[in-house]
């Protein structure tokens, strides 16, 4: 008997353990199954919220539409976890001094929370969260029922301006025990004012002058930058700001890369300094040493300075404007400041009306109304594209009895020929406007004597003139056409040019527009490859130009010379490129960049192993920079105005995740 209770003993202590076990087994089994269901769930959902952060800032960096931003997230997501049924969503919107969140719940369950913010300079982000059950199975029996939520989350960026900034200077000078400075302020008194953001990888040195940033100031290794004032972005109004406008703020410890841009290809084989206005793109062998004081058209294309760059006391332009300027806002007024008068040139060209009496074929009697264009052709890649100027102030003419139109016209720098639009009696400089012909410019148009000009007929200034008579022949079954195409009888002028950007100043650009609308001539201007209208940004920007100073030369352009020229799309907008260490030889040169009165460079000025000084205030007078990224920067005497404009700038950096 004793035996037989032993053998029972045990058993019972073996069923005990065997369930003891296979509890045990159960719940490693449980942890195993639902534990790697868990873990694959929750790499899904990450995965999805960082495609859905990444394409809410890459459809706002391309839109610059939130609602279009937050639509993308939520279609993203949801295709990535394969939630085909639309989810039902609070209403998509734009964020204001506080954050726009959107919720989105989907028929399973599963939550998104977009939180979008505006951050000024910073640019804006997204920050992407999600939370989806995980139903259990083996696991269930060790649980009181509950489901475990999942959760993830994101952060994405777009358009932050450190990393295109508008002032930037790559040397680490005078950070971690190194001598110098990467930017320095050396003034009098004035203060230099950036729309933009401040890098720099060394130190920021303000002397004499103030820094006033409406953006961020990035100083590497400084917690404050003596001399420097932080301003509201983008207006450029003193602090305390008020949205849309956010405060910039001095933060240090960033470093930024250099882009590594290569450089040009160069088209166009060996040019040398001629007597003909307008020079061609290729490799300049010489330093041009502008010191005579004459005018020069750019046309389109790459430049080589291989021995530098030095402009002392000429104009230099690809910009291209009709003959006689209008104000701004009225067509019959002539501008007092002509383009291409910059400086005391006689460049800017003119046109008189008069008429010619005809018995056989006259045009009908009344008061007509002229606008002029100036038209040319640049090449690019070998393809040619037409660029036409905004029109001219309007004059006018009485034809009375029996007379044609005549119409003389003294020459502007780089016009190949010029269109000709008429208003019709009646309504004369009210307009409509309808094109009617073309009149080329013949021979070569040389600066050697500009001075007695404008001449509308025979000899005595070198950019000659050009003549066209209208008469009913000529004119035809002419009528002004708001349908007709560019270029083709009865169509409309491009637009007008708009206001100066501030007193003293030439006329602005027109502004960007769809198809023929808008520029047709310089930096607002677009075409595609094919040679069509297109609205901006396109592959071509016709006319544009880049400068290319390799190692060995320098750029000088003194107050006593004006540089004004624009870049373009096919050139990723540098307007002046100098090679650095990513591309040897790199150019390490000391170069100076002044004006007289009217200089830019629309476009990035790209210099990242080299110095530039720059000793003047109106270096930066046109619609905008892309930016300066220099090895090191030296400001001194009068300070300028620096404004980045994206529209101007190399293609931004992509969208990125930030967490």
């Amino acid at each position: 008997m004793e035996r037989g209770s032993h053998h029972q003993n045990q058993g019972g202590q073996a069923i005990v353990l065997i369930a003891l076990m296979l509890t045990v087994i159960i719940g490693m089994v449980a942890l195993a199954i639902d534990g790697s269901r868990a873990y694959a769930l929750r790499r899904d959902l990450q995965g999805a919220v960082d495609a859905a952060a990444l394409a809410a800032a890459d459809k706002y960096q391309q839109s610059g539409s939130y609602v279009a931003a937050e639509q993308a997230a939520t279609t993203l997501f949801g295709a990535n976890l394969r939630l085909y049924s639309a989810a039902a969503c609070t209403g998509y919107g734009t964020p204001g001094a506080s954050p726009w969140t959107v919720t989105c719940t989907y028929s399973d369950g599963t939550v998104l929370t977009d939180v979008a913010r505006f951050n000024g300079p910073q640019g804006s982000s997204f920050t992407i969260s999600a939370t989806r059950s995980l139903q259990l199975q083996f696991a269930r029996v060790l649980t009181n029922g509950t489901t475990p939520t999942l959760g993830a989350s994101a952060n994405g960026d777009a358009n932050n301006q450190r990393f295109t900034p508008a002032v930037a200077a790559l040397d680490q000078a005078g950070c971690g025990g190194a001598g110098g400075t990467a930017i320095s302020l050396l003034g009098t008194g004035s203060t230099m004012s950036v729309t933009g953001d401040v890098v720099a990888n060394g130190t920021i040195t303000v002397a004499g002058a103030t820094m006033r940033v409406a953006g961020d100031t990035y100083a590497r290794c400084q917690a404050s930058v003596p001399g420097a004032v932080n301003a509201c972005y983008s207006s450029g109004a003193s602090t305390p700001c008020t949205y849309p406008d956010v405060a910039g703020a001095t933060r240090s410890g960033f470093h930024l890369a250099d882009p590594n841009f290569p450089p040009p290809s160069v088209p166009g084989g060996g040019q040398a300094i001629g007597t003909s206005v307008t020079l061609r793109p290729g490799a300049y062998a010489s330093n041009p040493n502008l010191t005579t004081g004459k005018c020069w058209f750019l046309a389109g294309g790459v430049y080589e300075w291989l021995a530098g760059y030095t402009n002392n006391a000429d104009f230099v332009s690809n910009e291209l404007k009709p003959p006689d300027e209008s104000v701004a806002g009225s067509n019959t007024v002539l501008s007092s400041y002509q383009f291409w008068n910059t400086g005391g040139f006689n460049c800017a060209g003119s046109f008189q009306l008069a008429t010619n009496n005809d018995p056989r074929n006259p045009v009908r009697n009344g008061q007509w109304a002229v606008e002029i264009t100036s038209v040319r052709s640049d090449t690019y890649g070998g393809v040619t594209y037409t660029r036409e100027s905004a029109p001219s102030m309007c004059r006018t003419v009485n034809t009375a009895t029996r007379n044609d139109i005549v119409i003389d016209i003294s020459n502007v720098a780089g016009a190949a020929s010029y269109n000709v639009y008429l208003g019709q009696p009646g309504n004369a400089c009210g307009g409509p406007f309808g094109y009617v012909g073309n009149v080329a410019v013949t021979g070569t148009m040389s600066n050697t004597l500009t001075s007695p000009c404008p001449i509308y007929v025979g000899g005595g200034c070198s950019l000659g003139n050009a003549e066209l008579v209208i008469d009913s022949i000529y004119l035809g079954s002419w009528a002004p056409n708001a349908l007709a195409a560019p270029g083709t009888s009865g169509a409309y002028p491009p637009e007008p040019q708009t206001a100066p950007l501030q007193a003293g100043l030439p006329n602005q650009n027109p502004g960007r527009g769809a198809g023929a609308a808008g520029d047709r001539a310089n930096e607002n201007f677009c075409k595609t490859v094919g040679g069509a209208f297109a609205t901006c940004p396109a592959a071509i920007t016709p006319g544009a130009v880049e400068f290319y100073v390799p190692s060995g030369g320098c750029i000088n352009s003194v107050t006593t010379g004006d540089t004004y020229i624009f870049s373009g799309y096919q050139y990723d907008w540098v307007s002046l490129y100098e090679p650095g260490i990513g591309f040897p030889p790199a150019n390490t040169c000391s170069n100076s960049l002044g004006a007289t009165t009217n200089s830019a460079y629309v476009g990035l000025i790209y210099a990242p192993a080299a110095v530039i000084s720059f000793v003047s205030p109106n270096v930066f007078e046109g619609p905008g920079t892309g930016g300066i990224v220099v090895g090191s920067l030296v400001f001194s005497e009068s300070m300028p105005s620096i404004a980045y404009a994206s529209i101007y700038a190399p293609v931004p950096p992509a969208s990125r995740l930030t967490n």
